[in-house]
């Protein structure tokens, strides 16, 4: 597997069949965005439209903890106490605990992104400030449309975020400058162990390395990652779609356009 650089397969000509794709599913609003390492080009579609973020807001949650952590504002050593205002329903396994119990911050931050725990991202949330902290931090991380409306679990969709936000933060953290190389390290172990398959994922297949985060409510599908391709190529990719509750052409649309992507690009 490699990443191609052949004009005959270049991001444009993927433009119209991701189009054409998203048009056999009408009853569906579907946001790409795609962007390769070794062209300027990208594929925008709807990619600064606001969809509901779902679970997909824990990864500027956990970029906005490991900025403090770098400048020495927290420590990994830090215990996180359960609280009675922490506990949220749906994924995760801390809203099982008891209110009072400890966790070593380090834990907390795993279970937020590898099996998207919802307590444990009101945690950390609590520990970085509130909501306004984490969307202070959003915001000087230059994130148009991404912002922490409510603690999870919000299944509602009141949080917001865009496809292209998500590649942006993604980039800049995984392999941009906004953080420490441990931190990139810890945050990229953690994202390639997302234990969530069944999107962008499962239209690569297994045997590609997929640094990302999935987000799912009833209204809304996700994921955002970066794909590292063979030497040293990668492609930041996110896909979010609106969906009628609960419909599986969401997660199926996800699946099929990635394949297209895996198709022309890898």
């Amino acid at each position: 597997m490699y990443a191609k650089t052949n004009p005959n397969n270049s991001i444009n000509n993927l433009i119209p069949k991701i189009n054409a794709k998203i048009r056999q599913y009408p009853h569906l609003i579907c946001g790409v965005y795609i962007k390769p390492s070794w062209t300027n080009s990208s594929i925008a579609i709807n990619s600064d439209h606001s969809f509901p973020a779902a679970s997909l807001i824990k990864i500027p949650v956990a970029v906005t903890l490991l900025k403090k952590i770098d400048k020495g504002q927290l420590s990994w050593n830090t215990i996180l106490t359960l609280k009675p205002k922490h506990y949220a329903q749906g994924a995760g396994i801390l809203r099982t605990k008891r209110a009072g119990s400890k966790f070593k911050l380090r834990e907390v931050f795993k279970l937020m992104l590898t099996i998207s725990d919802n307590t444990a991202t009101n945690m950390i949330i609590d520990l970085l400030g509130g909501i306004n902290a984490v969307n202070k931090e959003i915001y000087s991380l230059g994130l148009k449309n991404t912002k922490v409306i409510n603690w999870l679990g919000d299944f509602k969709g009141t949080n917001k975020t865009s496809p292209k936000d998500l590649v942006i933060i993604l980039d800049k953290s995984l392999e941009g400058n906004i953080l420490s190389n441990d931190s990139k390290k810890i945050l990229k172990s953690a994202l390639l162990k997302v234990q969530n398959k069944t999107l962008i994922k499962k239209g690569l297949g297994k045997y590609t390395r997929f640094a990302h985060k999935t987000g799912t409510i009833g209204v809304c599908v996700g994921d955002a990652g970066i794909i590292y391709c063979p030497f040293g190529k990668r492609i930041g990719i996110s896909i979010i779609v609106m969906r009628p509750f609960n419909s599986l052409h969401g997660q199926r649309v996800i699946r099929e356009i990635t394949q297209i992507v895996r198709e022309y690009l890898l």
